[in-house]
């Protein structure tokens, strides 16, 4: 008897640990946060022009290279979260092809795709 005493106590415990006043919201952090409390970016103000200068660059996302076409702003907007997935992680631009992309302009990717990937 003792036993199950025990062990319903431990499991009352247990279940009134597991649960807080908390909501979900308050525990998970933004995935934005502080990184575009200070940025707007645009497409036309400034994605466009990062993905011009370090992608859209002859042998790699052009027209006729078999690659997704980003001079075409549509595509750029259509693949916008690859894009940033590919940017953030270090994928792209490749190390071999003598392009970088500097902190601010993979947070002006990253914001403009928190924000929606609009085209603007």
């Amino acid at each position: 008897m003792n036993k199950l005493r025990l062990m319903i106590i431990g499991v009352l415990l247990a279940a009134g640990m597991s649960c807080s006043s908390e909501n979900e919201d308050d525990i998970q952090p933004d995935p934005s946060g502080d990184r575009c409390e200070d940025v707007s970016s645009t497409l036309s103000g400034d994605v466009q022009s990062i993905m011009t200068s370090n992608c859209a660059t002859s042998g790699c996302h052009v027209s006729g290279t078999g690659r997704v076409d980003f001079t075409d702003k549509q595509n750029i907007i259509q693949y916008a979260s690859t894009i940033n997935s590919y940017v953030q992680s270090g994928f792209m631009p490749p190390s071999g092809s003598g392009q970088s992309l500097t902190a601010g302009e993979k947070d002006d990717i990253f914001c403009w795709v928190s924000a929606g990937a609009q085209d603007n």
